[in-house]
C-alpha cells in the first residue's frame, strides 16, 4: 500500500502556530534530508553537553568533595528529573503547535544551560544547571521523532531516523574527543578567562561546547521549514487529540505498547551505564588518560557507533521490504544479544588493550538500536499523536535508563564490589541484568507488534 500523500490542507488544519505557515515538502526530497541533518547536529551537540560530565567525574568530585553517589545525581538524576517531567507537556506541544521554533529555543536554553556548568562553584549550583539542561534536551526528540517521518515514506523512515540518531553517537564521541584534549590542555595551562579568572580544568569543557550551541539553534530557526503533517489513513485530517484520546489508544494496544517501552527502556539502560561509567572505568582501572579515553570513545563512540546506527537503520529497512514490518524489533532484539558478552568482556580483561578493543566493537552493535526505537514507535502510532506517545516513551525511557543507570552503578560498585576500582564489575552486572530483561520483553513485543502496524499501513 502507497504511503499517505503530503497535503497543505493537512499542515494547515494540524498546523505549525507560531512558526509560519506549514510548507510543502516532497516525499524523501533532498531538502528532507538535509532537515533530517541539521536535526541530527542539534542532536549531536544535545548528546555533548549531556555526556561531556562523565569525562571529568573524578576532577568534580575531588574539586567539590562530592561522593560516587552525589557524582551520580549530577549525571542522572539532575538532568533526568526536568528531561521526564517535561517531556509530556513538549509532547503535547509537538502535537498541536509549531516544532521548529520550539526546537529551536531548546537548543539556546540547554547551550547557555551548559555553560552555567561551566561556572558553577558547588554541588547544588552544578545540580541546578544541569537540570536547565535537561530542561531544554526535553523539547527536542519529541519534535523531531514528529517532524521526521512527515518528509520520509515509511519505507525510508529506518535510515532517515537512524541518521538522525547519529547524534548520539557523534556527540558522545566528539564530547570526549574534545573534552578529553581540552581538559588535559587545561589541566596544564590553567587558563584565566575574562570575567571569570582562573577555572579549574573541567570547567573549561563545557565553556568551549556550550557557546556554539546558540548558533545551531540560529541555523534551526532560519533554515529549517515546519512541513505539512501526513494525512491519517483513509484522507482524514492530521488533527492533534486530547490526552486522554492517546492515553485510550495505548491502553488499548497496551499488549505492544508496555513490552516494547519496557524492553527498549532495558537496553537504553545498558548505554547509560557506559557514557556516565566507561570513562571512569578506563581512567581507573587501566590508567588512561582524558585525552587517551578522548580518542577512544572519538574512534568507538564517533566512528563505529555512527556506522552501527546507521547499520541498523539500514537493515531494518531491508528486512521491512521483504514484509517483515516489525523489522525495527528484531534488528534491535539482535544488536542486544551480540553486545551483551563483548561489553561484559570488555569491562572485566584485565588487559586495557583486550579491553579497549573490545569495548569498540561492541559500541558498533551497541548502537544499531539508535534509531530503530523511534522508527518502531513512529511505525506502530497513528501520525497525530506520534509528539505525545514519543515524549511519554522518552519520560520512561530516559527516566529508568538515565535516571537509574548510573545511581544504580554507583551503588553497585561502593557497597557491593569495594569501592572506585570495581567499577568495571558494576558495569559489568548492570549489562547483564538490563540486556535480558530488554530481550525478553522486545521478543514479547514481536506479535502485537506486526499485527498493529499492519493496521496501520
Amino acid at each position: 500500500m502507497s504511503a499517505p500523500e503530503l497535503s497543505e490542507a493537512a499542515g494547515a488544519t494540524a498546523g505549525a502556530k507560531g512558526d509560519g505557515p506549514a510548507v510543502s515538502a516532497p516525499t524523501n526530497s533532498a531538502y528532507g534530508y538535509y532537515v533530517v541533518g541539521v536535526l541530527m547536529v542539534a542532536y549531536m551537540f544535545s548528546f555533548i553537553d549531556r555526556t561531556l560530565l562523565s569525562l571529568v567525574i573524578d576532577p568534580i568530585r575531588e574539586d567539590l568533595g562530592l561522593s560516587e553517589t552525589q557524582i551520580s545525581l549530577l549525571a542522572g538524576f539532575a538532568f533526568a528529573a526536568f528531561y521526564t517531567l517535561l517531556g509530556l507537556p513538549f509532547g503535547r506541544w509537538v502535537d498541536t503547535r509549531g516544532r521548529r521554533n520550539l526546537i529551536a529555543v531548546g537548543i539556546a536554553l540547554w547551550s547557555l544551560a551548559t555553560v552555567f556548568c561551566g561556572l558553577a562553584n558547588s554541588f547544588w549550583r552544578l545540580f541546578a544547571a544541569r537540570m536547565a539542561v535537561g530542561v531544554g534536551e526535553a523539547t527536542l526528540s519529541p519534535a523531531a521523532y514528529s517532524i521526521i517521518p512527515d518528509y520520509f515514506t515509511p519505507q525510508r523512515l529506518g535510515f532517515a531516523m537512524g541518521l538522525y540518531s547519529c547524534g548520539v553517537t557523534l556527540g558522545g564521541g566528539v564530547a570526549m574527543l574534545i573534552g578529553g584534549v581540552v581538559v588535559q590542555w587545561a589541566t596544564t595551562a590553567q587558563p584565566v578567562l575574562p570575567f571569570v579568572g582562573q577555572v579549574s580544568a573541567w570547567k573549561v569543557p563545557f565553556l568551549v561546547v556550550g557557546f556554539p550551541g546558540l548558533l545551531v539553534a540560529l541555523l534551526v530557526l532560519l533554515t529549517v521549514k515546519e512541513p505539512p503533517r501526513r494525512l491519517e489513513r483513509g484522507g482524514a485530517a492530521s488533527v492533534a487529540p486530547k490526552v486522554s484520546e492517546v492515553v485510550a489508544y495505548l491502553w488499548a494496544h497496551r499488549r505492544v505498547f508496555a513490552p516494547l517501552f519496557a524492553g527498549f527502556s532495558g537496553i537504553v539502560i545498558t548505554g547509560y551505564a557506559f557514557n556516565v561509567w566507561g570513562p571512569a572505568y578506563f581512567m581507573r582501572v587501566h590508567a588512561f588518560q582524558p585525552a587517551q579515553v578522548g580518542l577512544l570513545y572519538g574512534v568507538g563512540f564517533g566512528v563505529f557507533g555512527t556506522l552501527g546506527v546507521l547499520a541498523g537503520g539500514a537493515l531494518s529497512d531491508r528486512v521491512a521490504k521483504g514484509g517483515k514490518h516489525d523489522a525495527p524489533l528484531r534488528v534491535s532484539i539482535w544488536s542486544a544479544v551480540v553486545q551483551a558478552p563483548l561489553f561484559i568482556g570488555a569491562y572485566l580483561a584485565p588487559s586495557a588493550t583486550v579491553a579497549a578493543g573490545l569495548f569498540i566493537v561492541a559500541l558498533f552493535f551497541g548502537s544499531v538500536y539508535g534509531g530503530l526505537q523511534a522508527a518502531a514507535i513512529q511505525a506502530l502510532t497513528p501520525n497525530r499523536m506520534r509528539g505525545q506517545v514519543a515524549a511519554l516513551y522518552l519520560t520512561i525511557a530516559n527516566m529508568i535508563g538515565l535516571g537509574l543507570a548510573p545511581t544504580w552503578t554507583a551503588w553497585m560498585t561502593e557497597n557491593v564490589f569495594g569501592g572506585p576500582q570495581d567499577v568495571g564489575k558494576s558495569l559489568a552486572m548492570t549489562t547483564v541484568i538490563s540486556l535480558s530483561v530488554g530481550v525478553l520483553l522486545l521478543a514479547l513485543a514481536l506479535k502485537p507488534a506486526h499485527r498493529q502496524i499492519e493496521e496501520l499501513l
